[in-house]
């Protein structure tokens, strides 16, 4: 492909465009290939030692708490500081796994969502294919 710098989408010609088409397009089918995987995320997570057990899913949201019977020598201030610490193990482990998921499906590219960055893009590239296209135009 000519002239094509992928940083910076710099749209030079009809293979350009068609380049950058096919990418999104593949990036896009890999993305909706993982949509199930990321549902079936689960994160654990531990408090205390071990005494407390924290389950949460893709999103971080809490599934299950489950304390060891012996956490009952702890205060109470301990036993929050050990459940605290499980649910916050388990949301960790359940973003890391969301986060390989996504390096994945992207092919090692970063997920931005950044609405105004892509809005902004999303301008660049349709100026650059308008730009594109009158070059084309006035050449044939």
């Amino acid at each position: 492909m000519t002239n094509f710098n992928a940083d910076d989408l710099k749209l030079e010609s009809l293979e350009d465009l068609e380049e950058v088409v096919r990418r999104s397009e593949e990036t896009l089918g890999r993305l909706g290939g993982v949509y199930g995987e990321l549902a079936a995320v689960t994160g654990e997570g531990f408090g205390a030692d071990g005494l407390a057990r924290a389950l949460v899913d893709g999103t971080g949201r809490i599934q299950q708490i489950t304390f060891d019977p012996r956490i009952t020598r702890l205060d109470s201030q301990s036993i929050a500081e050990a459940a605290t610490e499980a649910v916050r193990a388990a949301q960790d482990a359940a973003q890391r796994q969301n986060e390989e998921l996504l390096r994945e499906a992207t092919g090692g590219e970063p997920v931005a969502l950044d609405m105004d960055s892509a809005r902004r893009r999303f301008e660049e590239i349709g100026e650059d294919l308008a730009r594109t296209l009158r070059d084309l135009n006035s050449q044939g």
